[in-house]
């Protein structure tokens, strides 16, 4: 799961050099279990339906990225 952390955080740093990404608030309530690892693949998806707006150099970035954690 750690990698999916890691990987969510990787790609969001990469869509956002190139354009203004907006995340939805949400109120964290101090009981609230972790993320599942479907949800965090949710939100991968969701960056990666940008891929095609991307420069091709960043695209090539984030294919690199995606091929090292074997997705």
């Amino acid at each position: 799961m750690a990698s999916l952390d890691l990987l969510e955080r990787m790609l969001l740093k990469i869509i956002s050099e190139t354009e203004t990404v907006r995340l939805k608030r949400q109120r964290i309530h101090a009981h609230k279990q972790t993320d599942t690892e479907e949800e965090q693949r949710l939100r991968i998806g969701l960056l990666l339906r940008r891929l095609d707006k991307l420069p091709e150099e960043k695209r090539r970035e984030v294919l690199d990225l995606l091929q090292w954690f074997n997705w």
